[in-house]
């Protein structure tokens, strides 16, 4: 089937008389950008109306759920013990899921530097944290996974692997922060990289509290790219209960001035005694 042609730009006019509910008036299609050049809201009552005007991007975002995580930060030595490891933990955790590809055959190629990014994003993020104490570092880390419209980005080959090799860094600093070889863990049959060696240093005692938190932390950006929590983004007012006297009319966008995305709707909320007029350009996303 023939992909259907988008306009590079197209003027039109919607007229839309409101049914007394939240009214979606106009919704930007997928692959279209949306200018109002002007809009005119008319109410033919015999009294002032209210109207209400907001914009709704219909987007289910991801939220990472870290606000259960006690983190109170400046755990400084459980940091620094992340830090004289994080190439380590970086190219132990892309070797283990290269050596698990060979294994099982899974069907993507292997590029190193992928997983190895992957997980030097979520490390970023929890050591921060371990600094600086709360979640918003690790929360930022698991959002850059995703575009602004909560679009995985993570190519669909590398996904499962991205988020295996961010679960298998979290074994590595369970055994870091304790200043112990990685092999000593259950989760840990060998070493897999041959190029950087893990570091200990004796004089670093990780704080009481810092091994849960940091667990905690990257499993929630795992689980965030894994089986994300979605939550729809909230509608955001423009114009709230503006009265519009009887038999007259009110224009509350300046021209040009309002630019919808793709899919983001307007809504306008009142009685049904107004009347919508929408004076749009819409032009075709690159």
């Amino acid at each position: 089937m023939a992909e259907e042609l988008i306009p590079l730009n197209a003027f039109k006019s919607v007229l839309t008389n409101l049914t007394g509910d939240n009214d979606i008036v106009y919704s930007a299609p997928k692959g279209v950008s949306t200018i109002l050049l002007s809009a005119q809201i008319t109410n033919t009552g015999e009294s002032d109306e209210p109207v209400t005007i907001s914009i709704t991007s219909n987007r289910d975002l991801p939220i990472p759920q870290v606000d259960s995580i006690t983190n109170p930060g400046s755990f400084l030595s459980a940091s620094a013990l992340i830090a004289k490891n994080q190439t380590f933990i970086e190219k132990e955790s892309a070797a283990y899921i290269n050596f698990q590809n060979n294994l099982t055959q899974l069907p993507f190629s292997f590029t190193s530097s992928f997983f190895e990014a992957y997980v030097r994003t979520a490390v970023d993020g929890v050591e921060a944290d371990l600094i600086g104490g709360g979640t918003l570092q690790s929360k930022k880390a698991a959002l850059s996974y995703y575009n602004k419209n909560g679009e995985i980005l993570i190519p669909s080959n590398y996904f499962t692997a991205s988020y295996q090799s961010i679960d298998y860094g979290t074994r590595l600093i369970e055994q870091i922060l304790i200043n112990e070889s990685i092999t000593g863990s259950v989760d840990v049959a060998r070493i897999y990289n041959d190029e950087v060696t893990q570091s200990f240093d004796s004089t670093l005692i990780a704080e009481t509290g810092s091994i849960s938190a940091s667990v905690n932390l990257l499993e929630a950006i795992s689980t965030t790219i894994s089986n994300p929590t979605r939550v729809r983004q909230l509608p955001i007012d423009l114009i709230t209960n503006v009265n519009i006297p009887a038999g007259d009319s009110l224009s509350p966008i300046v021209a040009g001035k309002l630019v919808l995305e793709q899919q983001f709707s307007l809504i306008v909320s009142g009685s049904t005694n107004l009347t919508v007029i929408l004076s749009i350009l819409e032009s075709a996303n690159e």
